[in-house]
């Protein structure tokens, strides 16, 4: 019942950005749509920042479950993009308001986090240091997301054409002469 309502608060808010902007959302406006206590509200987040971080971290576990199903790095470039083409209206405004600093930090751990859990379960980067992995780790997270950010903000982005391109910038292919 717990992560039921945690769900169900994530949820309204989701709603309620839908609606209005986001640095004028309270407490007290996810409190009064999902018809509980702020005592309920509080038992399961500590803020409304507390609420974005558990919906992002729910996201990427979701994208990490459905990424190992699949075959190719282009369809778990796909997957992610899409993902964030789905979320461009949410990203867009919490990115446009006072939470920008802490969005960008959560964006960053959770894509980065991500990467980590692909790299930890395929048993990948195990041929470099571990700062050196690290290094790449952190290289990935920032040039994805940078380029998420951009693109996936634009009305007509092509994800299929997008993911391949970025797959070959990592492995090296986009930059080859043949």
């Amino acid at each position: 019942m717990p992560s039921d309502m945690k769900e169900r608060i994530a949820r309204e808010f989701v709603e309620l950005v839908r609606t209005k902007p986001i640095d004028r959302i309270t407490v007290k406006d996810v409190v009064e749509a999902c018809h509980i206590t702020r005592q309920t509200f509080y038992y399961h987040f500590q803020d409304l920042l507390d609420v974005i971080d558990w919906s992002l971290h729910r996201a990427m576990e979701e994208l990490v479950e459905k990424s190992l199903q699949m075959d190719s790095r282009e369809e778990v470039m796909e997957l992610f993009l899409s993902g964030a083409v789905q979320a461009r209206g949410m990203i867009r405004k919490l990115l446009s308001s006072q939470l920008r600093e802490q969005t960008e930090r959560l964006i960053m751990g959770a894509v980065r986090s991500y990467f980590q859990e692909m790299v930890d379960r395929r048993e990948l980067l195990q041929d470099v240091s571990r700062l050196d992995a690290q290094v790449a780790l952190d290289f990935y997270t920032f040039a994805v997301v940078g380029v998420m950010v951009e693109y996936c903000g634009r009305p007509n982005v092509d994800i299929k054409r997008l993911a391949g391109q970025l797959i070959r910038l990592m492995d090296g292919s986009f930059l080859r002469e043949d």
